[in-house]
C-alpha cells in the first residue's frame, strides 16, 4: 500500500515526537484558572505541556524561540494586564507575570476585547464587561488627569515584574515624564506615588 493511501490517518504528533500538540480539552473544560502562559498556550490551540519538558515548569528554559503566534499573544495578555482592567491576576506570582493565575473566563473576556480568533474547542465563556470591569480601573468616570495616571502606568509599569526590581521606573522618571504631559510637579509626585508597587524598596535599582 503507498503511502498516500494512509493520508488520511497521518498525525504529525504521533509521528514526530517534537510536534506541538493541541490541547486534550476533555481535560481542560472543567479546569477554572490557570497560569497565564498556560492561558496564552490554550488560547493558540497549544497544549501547555508542550512547554513542560523535561517536567521544567519554567517557561522561559524551555523554547529558545517559542511559538511566534503564542510569544506574541503572551506579550500582549502582559502589557494589558493593569492597563485596560478586564485582564485581571488571581495572584501574582513571585517568579513573573507569566506565572501568575487567572481565571480562564476572565481571559477569554480580555480575548474578546482583543478581537482574538479563539480556537473551535476552547470552551470558556468570556463574561459580560460592566462598568467594573471595561475601563482601567475606574469604569467610565474619566478626567484628564486621570487619562494622564492611566498612561504613566502603562508606559512605566505594564512590564514591571516583581521578581525583578531592575524593571521598575524611580519615581522621578514618572514624575518627569508626567510633568512634560502638564501635570504640575506636586500632582506628579502624588501620582508617582499612587503608581508606585507596594513594598517596592526604595534608592537604587540592582
Amino acid at each position: 500500500m503507498c503511502p498516500e493511501d494512509n493520508a488520511d490517518d497521518f498525525h504529525p504528533a504521533e509521528q514526530d515526537p517534537w510536534a506541538l500538540r493541541k490541547p486534550d480539552w476533555n481535560t481542560w473544560k472543567s479546569v477554572k484558572q490557570a497560569r497565564l502562559w498556560q492561558a496564552v498556550a490554550l488560547a493558540c490551540d497549544l497544549d501547555p505541556a508542550n512547554f513542560q519538558l523535561f517536567d521544567n515548569p519554567q517557561l522561559a528554559r524551555l523554547f529558545k524561540e517559542p511559538p511566534r503566534q503564542f510569544d506574541d499573544l503572551l506579550v500582549m495578555a502582559k502589557g494589558s494586564i493593569g492597563a485596560n482592567g478586564i485582564l485581571k491576576l488571581i495572584s501574582r506570582s513571585d517568579e513573573g507575570l507569566e506565572e501568575s493565575e487567572v481565571k480562564l473566563s476572565n481571559f477569554a473576556t480580555w480575548l474578546k476585547s482583543i478581537q482574538h480568533k479563539l480556537p473551535a474547542q476552547f470552551p470558556w465563556l468570556s463574561e459580560p464587561i460592566t462598568l467594573s470591569n471595561m475601563d482601567w480601573p475606574w469604569g467610565r468616570h474619566e478626567t484628564d488627569l486621570l487619562r494622564k495616571l492611566a498612561a504613566a502606568a502603562q508606559r512605566f509599569w505594564s512590564n514591571y515584574d516583581p521578581a525583578d526590581p531592575t524593571t521598575a521606573p524611580t519615581n522621578q522618571q514618572v514624575i518627569d515624564w508626567l510633568k512634560g504631559q502638564g501635570v504640575s510637579e506636586r500632582t506628579a509626585e502624588i501620582m508617582a506615588t499612587i503608581l508606585r508597587a507596594d513594598g517596592l524598596p526604595t534608592g537604587p535599582r540592582k
